[in-house]
């Protein structure tokens, strides 16, 4: 077996491990002491590098069948560089060792390197041990006999090592012609002049840097097998070697692509005086069906006209004609022989952030609906954003506010966006995120200026989804109005900022905002633990003169967790058909309780020239009353919501019958006892969305759910009563098998369901 070379000129063989540094003198002797398959060849100090080495024998454990050639017995040296913070080398010390998947870079003329311990080594030095070492590299080259190397958790294995330098590209890049030019402009960071930011030359208006340009030249190259390269390409000649092998012919193309650019004009003086990179986009394959892009730049240390020249597709233009750096085409290409002179540096490839890097970071794949969301506020803004960072939906934001100082204490736009417009600086920011048009509309959306109108109305229609982040009733209900098919939801904070409320329509808007809304404050008014959800624990902050600039006392952290929460609850919700409502409320503990309801059917009736809206559970609710007392009649009050503008009825919950009531089987008379008092309290509760909308009472039983001749004069006494506040008379009869009745008089006319 030859025996690697580098091992003779590493140093002087050493005899006593006594006088060398702790860490090795331990792995020397755990070694000596015995390790069963590892035996103790000798060892090594280099005077020069004050490195140290030890030369092992490993006997593998190997299948019958060889996913690699590993051999029985295999020499290995352990190399070590005391003082310094960092890792063992693991080096495979024969000559003809073969390419597996993970091995580390090393130096032209030295051993592979063997990839044994995938942690940092400021994390992996905290547990090191020499016995843990050795293991290690007897199992690295165990699995490398099995072809066990790769962890199917893991990416696959890149073809080329950590470079020093990095460009940042768009993925648009990639989608240009294969082997040809895509014109970027790449700027070196102001930070880091390791970091190479590069943008579409149609991004740029024509504002083209002087210095820091790159021509970038996508190329790809056939499918791979898991290995990497052992050491990265330093020169074109070399590159071009390497991509030979993966059928591209590097250097004609660029005699191809310089030769193009040859002329006088303004662009082409551009081009010819930029560097070029390199962009290889490298297809690797498990051998199992998997397989995945891998890229990797190189950076030219030489102009498109400078490569051109020596390659022999180009001269330097001499004629005195035009500029004098400018470059003319050959007209007899010589061969090419000044590529081994033309230096690339390899390059690291980070693609932009974009929409479908985002999906993939989130676990999830790109939701191209098209989503509107009204408000950019602070919930809007976080929402928002979250979600196109996940990757989710083409957006347009509405919003007719400024960003203002007050505004950063929860907002998700930063400090520099200040005086912007809310929907434009919001829109920039998701453009930029997801390399995709967002857009903005400056408007109210229930009265855009009339250049607005027509946008605002194009984007609502075509939209899949609508997101009410204004928090604003009026709107919320606006929304719920409109005749368009899109979906919609509508997100808000209680005043305290404790909670998130997530009002989620059905998919087939069976069951719509307004509907959840009387809902919502349905829950609100029967579940105990809610009673004071909507109340207000602190006065309110006015940050300005105006008598209403005023904004709730609500802390960052909890805006911004409770953001969080909505925006998951978005994409959970609209996954599923049925309409809910979903209360998530963050305790003194920093716990977070979820209250969720799923919406219950609706019943719409017109009734004297209302509309009348309950559902299933308050129907449920008027029959538990009735049973509770029969064989007596009984009754109370309904509450709801009432909508003068639209002239609707939204029933949201019933009293039972106050205490000093007078029920029996042939009649029942309301008491007053106590009354005012409750409702007044349930209006608080919800902070005066509801109010007192009518009547309801019972039947006997086997008595039909019709209105008696009582009942009659009753319904004319109520309107009389209501007809001076606007409102319509309302009165529901309970009776038997679940039937019920409801009689709406208006003020003119009248109707019963």
């Amino acid at each position: 077996m030859a025996i690697h070379s580098w091992w003779a000129e590493f140093g002087e063989p050493v005899a006593d491990a006594s006088g060398l540094p702790t860490a090795f003198r331990e792995l020397v002797t755990t070694i000596q002491a015995g390790v069963q398959g590892v035996s103790f060849v000798e060892m090594r100090h280099c005077a020069e590098t004050g490195r140290v080495a030890v030369h092992i024998e490993i006997e593998v454990e190997r299948p019958q069948v060889l996913a690699f050639p590993i051999r029985a017995v295999e020499p290995i040296a352990i190399v070590m560089l005391p003082g310094l913070p960092i890792p063992p080398t693991i080096l495979a010390l024969r000559t003809d060792f073969p390419d597996t998947p993970h091995q580390n870079g090393t130096p032209v003329g030295a051993p592979v390197a063997l990839c044994v311990d995938d942690r940092p080594w400021a994390e992996a030095h905290l547990t090191f041990t020499s016995i843990d070492l050795v293991r290690r590299a007897q199992q690295w080259l165990s699995k490398a006999a099995c072809g066990e190397l790769h962890d199917t958790a893991r990416p696959l294995d890149p073809l080329f090592f950590r470079a020093p330098r990095t460009l940042i590209i768009p993925r648009s890049a990639l989608q240009s012609p294969a082997n040809r030019p895509s014109e970027f402009v790449g700027c070196v960071h102001g930070d880091d002049q390791m970091v190479i930011i590069a943008r579409a030359l149609s991004e740029l208006g024509g504002r083209v840097p002087d210095v820091g340009r790159l021509a970038v030249l996508v190329l790809r190259a056939g499918p791979q097998p898991m290995m990497r390269l052992r050491q990265p390409p330093t020169t074109l000649a070399e590159l071009a070697h390497e991509l030979a092998g993966c059928g591209v012919e590097l250097i004609a193309v660029l005699k191809s692509i310089t030769a193009e650019w040859a002329g006088l004009q303004l662009d082409d003086l551009r081009r010819l005086s930029s560097g070029v990179a390199i962009l290889v986009a490298f297809p690797i394959s498990d051998g199992k069906g998997n397989t995945v892009d891998d890229l990797r730049a190189f950076v030219t240390a030489d102009t498109a006209g400078e490569i051109g020249v020596a390659l022999g597709s180009l001269h330097r233009n001499t004629s005195g004609v035009g500029a004098t750096t400018g470059y003319v085409k050959a007209l007899l290409p010589s061969a090419s022989v000044g590529a081994e002179t033309l230096r690339v540096e390899p390059t690291e490839v980070h693609l932009a952030f974009d929409q479908e890097l985002g999906a993939a970071m989130a676990g999830q794949t790109v939701d191209p609906r098209r989503a509107v969301i009204v408000g950019a506020g602070s919930l809007g803004s976080q929402v928002a954003l979250n979600l196109a960072r996940e990757g989710a939906f083409c957006w347009t934001v509405v919003d007719n506010d400024r960003l203002m100082p007050h505004n950063l204490a929860r907002h998700g736009l930063p400090s520099m966006a200040v005086g912007l417009p809310k929907a434009v600086a919001l829109a920039a920011e998701i453009q930029a995120l997801q390399g995709s048009p967002a857009v903005a509309i400056s408007a109210d959306v229930m009265a855009p200026i009339a250049d607005q109108r027509d946008k605002l109305d194009l984007a609502l229609n075509n939209a899949d989804l609508i997101i009410d982040a204004s928090a604003s009733v009026g709107a919320a209900r606006y929304l719920s109005d409109l005749p368009s098919s899109a979906r919609r939801i509508s997100a808000f904070f209680n005043p305290s900022g404790t909670s998130l409320v997530l009002l989620t329509e059905a998919a087939d808007r069976s069951v719509t905002l307004r509907d959840l809304e009387a809902q919502y404050h349905g829950l609100i008014q029967t579940v105990p633990a809610m009673a004071a959800h909507l109340a207000v624990q602190q006065s309110g902050l006015r940050y300005s003169g105006s008598c209403r600039a005023l904004t709730n006392r609500i802390p960052a952290s909890n805006a911004a967790l409770l953001s969080a929460i909505a925006s998951r609850g978005i994409r959970e919700t609209v996954a599923c058909v049925e309409s809910s409502i979903c209360i998530w409320t963050v305790t003194l503990g920093g716990e977070v309780r979820l209250e969720k309801r799923l919406g219950v059917p609706v019943t719409r009736v017109t009734l004297g020239g209302w509309e009348l809206a309950y559902d299933a559970a308050l129907l449920d609710q008027l029959g538990t009353f009735r049973n509770e007392r029969l064989p007596c009649e009984t009754g109370g009050v309904l509450l709801g919501i009432a909508d003068m503008s639209r002239r609707s009825l939204h029933l949201v919950t019933a009293l039972a019958q106050p205490v000093d009531s007078v029920g029996s089987v042939e009649g029942f008379e309301r008491g007053v006892f106590g009354l005012l008092d409750t409702v007044k309290e349930k209006i608080e509760a919800s902070l005066h969305h509801i109010r007192y909308v009518g009547e309801w009472h019972s039947h006997p039983r086997r008595a039909f759910a019709l209105p008696s001749s009582l009942d009659l004069k009753q319904i004319a006494w109520l309107r009389r009563e209501l007809e001076i506040e606007g409102l319509p008379a309302l009165m529901a009869i309970a009776a038997d098998n679940g039937r019920f009745s409801f009689m709406l008089a208006g003020m003119h006319d009248g109707g019963q369901s």
